[in-house]
């Protein structure tokens, strides 16, 4: 399989994605940004590839979401451990 990385990093004016494709759209919030990518990575499992979101921290490395993604998933707003 194959691994694939999404890469939530900050612009002038919000939020993008970089994928493979190149990059998104800008979306005002953090949030937006990862939902947009919790997305389109859905369109990729289809295709039997593993997916990653990441985000860049403060000294440039990129860093797993996983935990943040699953709690904005569609199913609610639960926190990482199960509480809302």
């Amino acid at each position: 399989m194959t691994l694939v990385y999404c890469d939530i990093v900050p612009q002038a004016n919000g939020w993008c994605f970089l994928s493979e494709e190149g990059q998104s759209a800008v979306y005002p919030s953090y949030r937006l940004a990862v939902e947009a990518a919790r997305q389109h990575l859905e369109s990729q499992r289809a295709q039997r590839k593993l997916t990653v979101i990441r985000q860049q921290d403060l000294r440039g490395h990129m860093l797993e979401v996983a935990g943040i993604a699953q709690a904005w998933s569609p199913e609610g707003t639960a926190g990482t451990d199960g509480r809302a």
